[in-house]
């Protein structure tokens, strides 16, 4: 029940917004209701520590015959952590929406609402079947959200691109539950031989395997929404990498897709290092730090996967939602290096426990570039606005939510799930956290490195990122061929002839083996 608490608190949140902005348009007091249902929402999570773990089984679909598996949800520690990590992102997008234009945009607020609400029902679905439920919603819900923001038929086609990448990777997981059938209704019973299709499915939707960018254009969103939407989608999918099964990990593709996955790594971190800005490199983020939670996860250790992923959502919601110019503040962001050093008892102390071997080189490279791109970022003067128009209160408000962000990292290291208060691999992260640092130290000396010259980082230019859109375009526009066409048919004189025809035969068909 808790779970649904926590979740209905969200939803019940934002559908009373849009109940005032239709009948108090003019209301001052919608930011203040957002805010009320996020902090009840996030302190709701902390109150399921003191159950965990405990499920939510929701009524059986009838008939039972054909839905064996029922709608489950469970809190543990291993959905514990991410959804606190939502919570808190959804908290911060709205204090620190006081800082931004348009200030009093209710219906972004909608929109950020429903997304954490849908996020932590994803984190804690239990089995295939209710996963795949909440990213059909999840999908759904982000497809409508651009497509209204979207500007022209170039994005309309990268929208609906992105979607069916998703598309994809539900249809792998859909084949996982099929397989899975009579095994049972957890991931806790998944047969190892689904073990990959689970990778490529999260893959897919992560743009790791194989390698591309997911995410459409997205400049007419606001820096709040637009980052909840990214990161929570990612953590989403992320959550499906814990339940490999550890009889796949044998497979000879394991090797193959561990290299994929660092390519993955390496490529999304050299441009997250050289993008001219954190919004323009905030897909390569996602994919960087996505691949080293598929690395971990392949490499048998799901805290891992765990890890990388709050870290994705924490280290990046705080980097990401930071658009005023504060010194002080810049300063406290860089405790987001610690959280992504793997150094005893940060966040990511436990991502590398597994058993890396040949690969353990090329992961400390892929690390430290993704950490020394943070620090970049993180320090970078200039390029963000200023609180100095703004009143008394929304100088208190914004930082208060960028420090939430930081201490949910600092509080996770060390509570609250099994990750938790962990040494960790400690001469690997005091040589990642070297190796970044030096980077950091050489990047305005050498050429190579200066991200001011970084101009084709750009998502929207990148070589990889035309190879995959004129790809798509031909699909795309090949399936609006053949659509256009079957409409002109049935549309044209014939048009009732073959609808009659249509008909005939489904009757036909229904009839067989009537006696």
């Amino acid at each position: 029940m808790l779970i649904l608490i926590s979740c209905l608190l969200l939803f019940i949140t934002a559908l009373a917004l849009v109940v005032l902005r239709v009948m108090l348009p003019n209301t001052q007091y919608a930011w203040l209701v957002a805010l009320g249902g996020a902090i009840l929402a996030l302190i709701s999570v902390f109150s399921w520590l003191a159950q965990m773990p405990f499920e939510l089984i929701m009524p059986a679909w009838q008939p039972t015959t054909a839905f064996v598996n029922p709608i489950l949800f469970r809190a543990d520690g291993i959905s514990w952590p991410f959804a606190l990590s939502i919570k808190a992102l959804t908290l911060t997008v709205l204090l620190t929406a006081v800082a931004r234009p348009f200030f009093a945009n209710s219906y972004a607020w909608v929109g950020t609402l429903i997304i954490g609400g849908l996020g932590v029902m994803a984190v804690t679905a239990n089995n295939p079947l209710t996963l795949l439920l909440v990213w059909g919603a999840l999908d759904i819900t982000e497809l409508f959200i651009y497509l209204r923001s979207a500007d022209g038929p170039t994005n309309n086609e990268k929208v609906v691109t992105s979607f069916s990448t998703r598309a994809l990777g539900m249809g792998l997981l859909l084949w996982v539950n099929i397989v899975n059938f009579s095994q049972g209704s957890t991931f806790e019973v998944i047969a190892p031989s689904s073990g990959l299709y689970l990778v490529m499915a999260a893959g897919l939707r992560l743009g790791v395997l194989p390698l591309h960018l997911p995410y459409s254009s997205e400049s007419t969103l606001g820096r709040g929404l637009s980052t909840s939407l990214r990161l929570i989608s990612a953590a989403s999918s992320l959550v499906l990498l814990v339940y490999i099964p550890a009889g796949s990990l044998g497979s000879v593709l394991t090797p193959f897709l561990m290299a994929l996955a660092i390519i993955a790594a390496l490529y999304g971190g050299w441009n997250w290092l050289r993008a001219p800005d954190e919004l323009t490199g905030r897909p390569y983020w996602i994919m960087g730090i996505s691949a080293l939670s598929v690395i971990s996860a392949l490499s048998g250790n799901p805290l891992g996967a765990i890890a990388w992923g709050c870290a994705l959502v924490l280290v990046g919601g705080a980097l990401f939602l930071a658009s005023v110019q504060q010194a002080w503040l810049n300063r406290f962001l860089l405790v987001g290096a610690f959280s992504l050093s793997s150094l005893p008892f940060s966040l990511t102390a436990s991502a590398w426990l597994g058993k890396l071997s040949f690969f353990i080189p090329f992961v400390i490279i892929a690390q430290a570039i993704l950490m020394a791109g943070f620090i970049r970022h993180a320090l970078r003067p200039g390029g963000r606005d200023s609180l100095e128009s703004q009143q008394n209160w929304s100088r208190t408000v914004y930082p208060t939510g960028i420090l939430l962000l930081i201490i949910i990292q600092l509080l996770l290291g060390w509570m609250g799930w099994d990750g938790a208060r962990q040494i960790g691999a400690w001469l690997q992260a005091v040589i990642v956290s070297t190796l970044a640092f030096v980077l950091v130290w050489a990047t305005p000396r050498l050429r190579i490195l200066n991200p001011i010259r970084a101009h084709w980082v750009n998502p929207t230019t990148s070589r990889l990122s035309t190879i995959y859109q004129d790809l798509w375009t031909i699909i795309y526009r090949g399936f609006g061929r053949i659509s256009q066409t079957i409409t002109l048919t049935l549309e044209g004189e014939g048009g009732i002839m073959w609808t009659l025809l249509f008909l005939v035969l489904f009757v036909s068909l229904l009839t067989q083996g009537t006696p």
